[in-house]
């Protein structure tokens, strides 16, 4: 009976345990499209948008991740849902800053990057929207070791970013890069090639 007991608190510590390295969304680096489960669609070579993630969160509405034969899960895209916006951008840069101090306090120091290119037309406050939709203004965060920043679970590199569907709407996703993100490409390139 001891040993049942003894059993069984076991199992329970390894499940805890499990859920509690469990990486972002519930996913690790290095799941196989198996271990992910639900119904994996392909959209690209090695990349696929998931119908469900083990741990969604209600600011994103599709996941995209990028796995390899060998390698694994090595990337994942969440994407938000549309933000109503003005032409100023407000109520998506307001959007941008709420996820932005969620990923800070997860992991630290971050560089924020809101730039319009030079010699852009659209440089008035109320050309936010527009200058995204010419690809002239980009918004975004980036957490690495290079800017300081407190990485786990086989995390390199976390980006967030402001991106426009419209002129009045626009989204935020954040994008997770794995260890094993070069090594996954470099994989899926090497079988893309073998097909020439």
């Amino acid at each position: 009976m001891k040993r049942r007991g003894i059993v069984s608190l076991v199992i329970m510590g390894l499940i805890c345990a499990t859920n509690a390295m469990a990486g972002p969304f519930g996913l690790d680096m290095g799941m196989t499209l198996k271990d992910i489960g639900g119904k994996p669609e392909k959209v690209a070579n090695g990349k696929y948008r998931l119908s469900s993630v083990p741990k969604p969160h209600s600011a994103f509405e599709a996941y995209i991740v990028q796995v390899s034969p060998k390698g694994g899960l090595c990337w994942i895209k969440a994407i938000g849902k549309d933000v109503p916006t003005s032409a100023y951008g407000i109520e998506l840069k307001s959007a941008f800053n709420d996820m932005k101090g969620k990923l800070e306090k997860a992991y630290g120091k971050h560089e924020t990057i809101d730039l319009l290119m030079t010699g852009s037309i659209w440089n008035e406050p109320n050309d936010f929207m527009m200058a995204m939709i010419k690809k002239e203004r980009i918004l975004l965060a980036v957490w690495n070791n290079e800017k300081g920043s407190t990485l786990v679970d086989n995390i390199k590199q976390v980006g967030l970013i402001a991106s426009p569907s419209g002129q009045n709407k626009g989204y935020i996703s954040i994008v997770y890069s794995f260890d094993n993100e070069k090594a996954c490409e470099a994989e899926l390139a090497g079988q893309e090639d073998g097909a020439l």
